[in-house]
């Protein structure tokens, strides 16, 4: 069995009817929405900008732990940092974002309940200077979330955040923040997420061997090449210009989809393939997949992740600039008093393929071509650059993403 897991972190800084906090009428009864695209919208796109996908470089995050992350932080927003962070996130309403957060979790919870076939743990946790004037209407609506905790000592402010995440990514990430990343925080917006999968249908260990990885045609090494034939859903997209497979965990809740380019000097094909990938894009190739007999060879990987400050950047880019300027972030919902902002933010994940299955952890901190369609391909050999996404198939969201270019990286 193998474990993916990660970690978002945004870390801010100074520079009854209850209130409504979210809109003139928060009515919290309405019905939440099917439609998550807007998640997988803003991962891909995430994704894009913050992987520098000319590099040869692996890569692996958790767009959906920087999405949740960076959804508490909208709770908070107002004013021109809030239209910002809807654009960015899509959405349009406090009110009915709270309300699909909040039906995503109860989701998530209640099939940890009701089955065994995989491990899906996610938690949120905005944490507060014990000095700050929080809205009272903030304190009831994310009861749950919401603790209180003294940045004045930052070695155990810390240590409480490293706790939450090391408990929820089961040890994968033990240390999402040091001391030093909280000296002078106010605020900071923690989500940590992990997953823990074994295949539907494992590799054996006997089948593994070693075999030649392409990072470029001129790059290559020699790594541990897993193998197995079987009915699989494979699939080829002339909009990506890329082989699809699925490789489903038990249960069949969740899937790895791996994403093939063809093998162009120069990495052309791996990136043409993320400058066209996008939530319709990738629907699209998972709709028009087909069960076919072939032999699947893929690298037994490791990756660990970490993003810093490159992730504000990326935001930047993305059109959330208010947030992480002193002068200009609103976050007045949170506390009307004092200014907060966002100054650090930190992403780790981390995971493991082999041949029992994946497992996988991440955790975010936001601190104050044309391709014929073969009639029955023999092989999907995974022995240049590919792109890999842990994909919930009952709510199509992205949970996981990662690109394995390089072995030696």
């Amino acid at each position: 069995m193998k474990w993916l897991a990660t970690l978002s972190l945004l870390l801010c800084a100074v520079s009854y009817v209850r209130p409504q906090c979210f809109s003139a009428d928060d009515d919290l009864s309405i019905v939440p929405s099917n439609d998550l695209s807007s998640i997988t919208d803003f991962g891909l796109d995430l994704f894009r900008t913050v992987f520098p996908y000319n590099a040869t470089s692996n890569f692996f995050f958790s767009p959906y732990s920087i999405w949740n992350a960076l959804t508490l932080a909208y709770f908070g927003s107002g004013g021109n940092t809030q239209a910002e962070l809807e654009r960015a996130l899509r959405v349009s309403d406090k009110v009915q974002t709270l309300k699909n957060w909040r039906s995503l979790e109860f989701m998530y919870q209640m099939r940890q309940v009701n089955n065994s076939d995989y491990t899906f743990n996610l938690a949120n946790k905005a944490y507060f200077d014990h000095n700050l004037t929080l809205r009272p209407c903030v304190k009831d609506i994310l009861h749950k979330e919401l603790e209180l905790i003294d940045f004045s000592k930052p070695a155990e402010a810390a240590g409480t955040i490293n706790d939450f995440v090391s408990q929820t990514t089961k040890g994968r990430i033990p240390t999402l923040v040091g001391a030093d990343d909280v000296v002078n925080a106010q605020m900071v917006l923690a989500n940590a997420a992990f997953f823990k999968g074994t295949w539907l249908y494992q590799f054996k260990k006997s089948a593994t061997q070693p075999g030649l990885f392409y990072s470029t045609p001129q790059d290559y090494s020699f790594v541990d090449m897993m193998r197995q034939k079987g009915n699989f859903r494979h699939g080829v997209s002339e909009e990506l210009g890329a082989h699809i497979l699925e490789l489903p965990y038990t249960g069949e809740a969740v899937s790895m989809f791996i994403l093939l380019p063809p093998f162009i000097s120069g990495d052309n094909g791996f990136n043409k393939m993320v400058e066209r990938l996008n939530g319709t894009t990738l629907q699209n190739a998972i709709d028009d997949m087909w069960r076919v007999q072939v032999e699947v060879i893929l690298p037994k990987f490791r990756l660990e992740q970490m993003v810093g400050d490159e992730l504000m950047l990326a935001l930047s880019r993305m059109g959330v600039s208010d947030l992480f300027d002193a002068g200009r972030a609103n976050l007045t919902t949170f506390d009307p008093v004092t200014r907060l902002s966002i100054s650090k933010s930190i992403h780790k994940a981390f995971v493991e393929v082999s041949e029992e299955g994946t497992e996988a952890a991440a955790a975010t901190a936001l601190i104050s071509l044309r391709i014929a369609r073969p009639a029955a391909p023999e092989k999907f050999e995974c022995n240049h650059p590919f792109l890999f996404v842990i994909h919930d198939n009952l709510t199509k969201n992205i949970l996981f993403m990662g690109a394995y270019k390089n072995p030696k990286a």
